[in-house]
């Protein structure tokens, strides 16, 4: 019961990439839940639901050329937080695997919003 009333209070995010809406418990680099972690750049957090220890999920982040909020399927940290349509528009910057491999994620993702529509 008590877990409900914890579920109810979270707040939501939604990736303005995919649409996706996810639930978080906390935005920030540092949570109260794990004082001993802490994330390079402003990340959506998630207590993992899975686990009785306290542990957090990182669920979407907020990409630092443009402020798109991205989730994890649609943005790569590398030295700070990109969502995918600025690597692609900075390829030039990045290194090629790393851009290969949004590439992949976003068709990924435009094919599932096609199959939608």
């Amino acid at each position: 019961m008590n877990e409900s009333r914890q579920e109810a209070r979270r707040d939501v995010v939604s990736c303005q990439i995919c649409l996706i809406t996810l639930p978080y418990d906390f935005y920030g680099k540092k949570t109260p839940y794990c004082p001993g972690v802490i994330y390079y750049d402003d990340t959506y957090l998630l207590r993992d639901p899975y686990n009785p220890e306290p542990r957090v999920v990182a669920v979407a982040g907020v990409c630092d050329l443009c402020s798109t909020i991205a989730c994890l399927d649609c943005s790569v940290f590398y030295t700070k937080r990109f969502c995918g349509r600025c690597v692609l528009e900075n390829c030039e910057s990045l290194p090629p695997q790393l851009v290969n491999s949004v590439k992949n994620k976003m068709q990924q993702v435009m094919d599932n919003q096609t199959q939608l529509t």
